[in-house]
């Protein structure tokens, strides 16, 4: 068991060598070897059967080989790895401190130069505790980090919780008014409902009495013009009546007219014959026959002056008026 593990570690070491020539043939300036890489290579190296932790002495012939080959001075190669454990480590991984066990120890081989060894030792452990404190600088940055995240994040909040505290406020007093011109609004509402009904029950009424009112008129209408075709006749009737009544009083002016007539011939012939008989009288005499004369003088008188006054009348200016014309 132990011939196998060794010739498999062999094996191994061989293997890591040919990758650390390959590696350092595709520079072509110089050769530069990763400390992180060299700690990781060293740590996956197994220990032997015996559980003793150190390195074989075929891994490190063939590294100081590979080394001497490349002319790399080993106090720069220890510069080197001082400098890429400071900058070069991953600080995102657990894996880069826990890679490097610090339990393990590296024991002398006789033909290997015994300040080697030590100094890889002590370097791992500085590059360890660098990393120990970049990952406590790291989780410190984050605590900070976090701590003052939180505490913009509080202010933010806070401020945020303002805001919203203020506009909730000012959306309550919103509502409140929106709430109370609604009430209002609702009022109006039910006040127009309310009046639009009672204007439409008016409407309504208006519009039966308005009906009733055309019936009626129409009614009216129809008695109107009844009444009136009634008038219309009696109007005819009257007016025949009134023209028949005045053709009766023209005819009796006439026939008074014809009478008075008659009447001032037989007068003017009754004072012609009185002037002759008080000439007659006149001639005769007496105191007796004086007096009777003067009389009938005073007869002749007033007819001769009722002759005068029928004289002026014309009896064509007479006609008949109606009560319709007064």
């Amino acid at each position: 068991m132990n011939t196998g593990d060794e010739s498999l570690s062999l094996h191994r070491r061989k293997i890591y060598i040919s990758s650390v020539e390959r590696s350092s043939h595709k520079k072509s300036k110089g050769f530069k070897v990763s400390a992180r890489k060299l700690a990781s290579r060293l740590q996956k190296l197994p220990p032997k059967a015996d559980g003793a932790e150190r390195f074989s002495y075929q891994v490190c012939d063939n590294l100081v080989w590979s080394l001497r080959y490349h002319n790399v001075d080993f106090l720069c190669l220890l510069k080197m790895l001082q400098m890429e454990g400071i900058t070069k480590w991953d600080l995102g991984s657990c894996r880069t401190y826990y890679s490097v066990e610090p339990y393990e120890k590296f024991q002398e081989e006789e033909n290997i130069d015994g300040g080697l060894v030590p100094r890889l030792q002590d370097e791992l452990w500085k590059a360890q505790s660098r990393i120990k404190e970049l990952e406590t600088e790291k989780i410190g940055s984050k605590e900070n980090g976090i701590r003052n995240q939180r505490i913009s994040w509080e202010e933010n909040t806070d401020s945020l919780f303002d805001y919203l505290k203020e506009k909730l406020s000012k959306e309550r007093e919103e509502r409140k008014r929106a709430n109370a011109e609604n009430s209002m609004l609702k009022k109006k509402v039910l006040e127009m409902e309310s009046t639009a009904n009672r204007l439409r029950r008016e409407r309504d009424t208006l519009e039966k009495v308005c009906e009733e009112l055309v019936t009626r008129i129409d009614e009216l209408k129809v008695e109107t013009r009844r009444i009136w075709n009634e008038t219309e006749e009696e109007r005819q009737m009257l007016q025949m009546a009134e023209m028949w009544r005045e053709e009766r009083v023209r005819v009796k002016l006439t026939d008074a007219k014809l009478s008075l007539q008659e009447k001032y011939e037989e007068m003017t012939w009754f004072v012609d014959e009185l002037e002759k008989g008080l000439e007659m009288v006149r001639e005769v005499g007496g105191v007796e026959v004086m007096m009777r004369l003067r009389r009938g003088e005073l007869l002749i008188k007033k007819a001769r002056s009722l002759e005068d006054a029928a004289n002026d009348i014309d009896f064509e200016k007479f006609k008949f008026v109606s009560d319709d014309d007064n």
